[in-house]
């Protein structure tokens, strides 16, 4: 018996809720979103460093909230900046 003109030999047409979109090139980022990220992650280690100074350390220990511990704090959250800038770089 001959076989159907309909069979694909196992072959499925993809349906359109199945197929996927076509990959869009991304805008490329400005200039300064890399620089700037840079730059930040730079300032957040040197502050992190500042803030193990002798000198810096007996100024900052009797600020009421951060005490000693400003310049990792404040560190951070510019290297966590730094991140987020580079993290939207393309």
């Amino acid at each position: 018996m001959p076989k159907s003109k309909h069979r694909r030999s196992g072959r499925k047409r993809p349906r359109s809720y199945e197929t996927v979109e076509p990959e869009r090139n991304p805008t490329p980022s400005p200039q300064w979103v890399p620089v700037t990220g840079a730059t930040l992650l730079v300032v957040g280690v040197l502050i992190i460093l500042v803030g193990y100074l002798p000198v810096v350390t007996a100024v900052t220990a009797t600020w009421p909230w951060f005490g000693s511990n400003w310049g990792l704090i404040v560190g951070f959250l510019v290297l966590a900046t730094g991140f987020g800038f580079l993290t939207r770089w393309r």
